[in-house]
């Protein structure tokens, strides 16, 4: 495989709401689509609710990575930027869904 190779996430804007995300369909068994917008793991952490979740935000020079963020095995206090699970804003008109929404 080549190092050029995109193997995480990318900056995109949002198909329906306009919203920049952070869109990752590469080493994960589905599609993220979550906010650009960083959080601390506690503020991502208050955000998240059972249909939004919160991703650890991984970057490197070779690119971003979004990783699960599981509450019983990831630390409150990680200092890595987080995101989360991107909705589109109330009054949005009805269209096609973000790819990888969850409900």
């Amino acid at each position: 495989m080549s190092r050029a190779t995109n193997l995480g996430a990318s900056r995109r804007s949002c198909d329906r709401c306009g919203t920049p995300v952070l869109h990752q369909t590469a080493g994960l068994p589905y599609t993220v689509t979550a906010d650009d917008v960083r959080h601390t793991a506690a503020e991502a952490a208050a955000l998240t609710t059972p249909d939004r979740l919160a991703w650890c935000l991984r970057e490197t020079a070779g690119g971003m990575r979004l990783v699960e963020v599981l509450p019983s095995v990831h630390s409150r206090d990680c200092p890595r930027p987080h995101v989360v699970e991107h909705e589109c804003p109330e009054g949005t008109l009805p269209g096609r869904r973000p790819e990888g929404a969850l409900c």
